[in-house]
């Protein structure tokens, strides 16, 4: 007798472990995208990645433990994409311009991210606070003061390297969050692509400016 997709799936999880953790962070990442952390059931998950329930216990511990591990990866893929492999870039225009292209494109191609960080802020970063964030932080901005300020004749602050960070985070991340609301306000389409790749742009040429003062 064949065996059933249901049956299947768990004798696949049953032998490949961490393929099962993988979907359980993807069905979790999804689910509390859409319902938020409190929103999510344990149910949902399970029926959603196809695995048995225990498997959330076994792994995380419990359903709060998935959703901490969702916010440790994401934030750990995004530290791969800021902080740079090239040992020293071209320009510091460059390094700002790639530092704005990464993380839009991220944002871009990460949608659930965008609304995970939406129910984040709704609850004032409960979730978030309990991140240990300091070797992310610091590699974060002491990188991004350490290029800033190699441009001969600039002296880059610390607190002037913050601006020019959050105002990326800013620009890029206010866009993905409201463009469905914005666009109803302001009557343009502002998920357009050609609409993006301009606001991209502007935000690069602002982050140019600023730093140019």
């Amino acid at each position: 007798m064949a065996v059933g997709t249901k049956e299947a799936l768990n004798l696949t999880n049953k032998r490949d472990p961490e393929l099962t953790r993988r979907r359980l962070l993807k069905a979790g990442t999804k689910l509390f995208a859409v319902k938020g952390r409190d929103g999510t059931s344990v149910d949902e998950i399970c029926q959603a990645s196809g695995v048995n329930c225990r498997m959330i216990y076994h792994y995380f511990g419990s359903k709060d433990a998935l959703y901490m591990a969702v916010l440790e990866e994401v934030y750990g893929r995004i530290r791969e994409l800021v902080v740079k492999s090239e040992p020293k870039p071209p320009s510091i225009a460059e390094y700002i311009d790639n530092l704005t292209e990464r993380y839009f494109r991220f944002l871009q191609a990460n949608p659930e991210f965008v609304s995970i960080l939406r129910w984040e802020n709704a609850s004032g970063a409960e979730g978030i606070r309990q991140l240990d964030l300091d070797n992310f932080r610091g590699l974060y901005f002491e990188e991004a003061s350490s290029v800033l300020g190699e441009e001969a004749g600039k002296q880059v602050t610390a607190e002037k390297s913050l601006m020019i960070i959050l105002s990326c985070c800013s620009l890029c991340g206010y866009y993905f969050s409201n463009k469905a609301s914005l666009s109803h306000v302001f009557g343009t389409e502002l998920n357009d692509k050609d609409f993006a790749e301009q606001w991209l742009t502007h935000i690069k040429q602002v982050l140019l400016t600023y730093y140019a003062d």
